[in-house]
């Protein structure tokens, strides 16, 4: 079940009303305003709606990922290579840092 937080929020960053919603998910006023009061859940074709017009990530907009104040796209998803590449990236800068502690320590060694 979505939280109605993140439907909200959703609401909130794309400046939409819930009626403009509910129009988009061709959902009258009354049911909107029944799945806004958690008195009903979205139909999953509304669901589907959610996923593919705003590129919302499906683990965020159920709830197993993120903070429910801040949407989460797919867009905003890193590919393992690109994780990996930043991984290796941040050891050598790690060591690059390490070598210059070192010299630091060496130089007031000398003095």
């Amino acid at each position: 079940m979505i939280d109605n937080k993140r439907i909200l929020t959703i609401l909130r960053t794309h400046r939409l009303s819930q009626t403009a919603l509910g129009k988009m998910f061709k959902l009258s006023h009354s049911k909107m305003s029944k799945v806004m009061a958690g008195e009903q859940t979205l139909p999953a074709n509304a669901v589907g709606t959610l996923i593919q017009e705003f590129d919302i990530h499906p683990k965020w907009l159920f709830g197993f990922i993120g903070d429910p104040d801040e949407v989460m796209y797919l867009k905003d998803l890193v590919s393992k290579a690109e994780l990996e590449k930043r991984d290796k990236e941040i050891q050598e800068l790690r060591y690059e840092l390490g070598e210059a502690y070192k010299q630091l320590a060496e130089e007031r060694k000398g003095k």
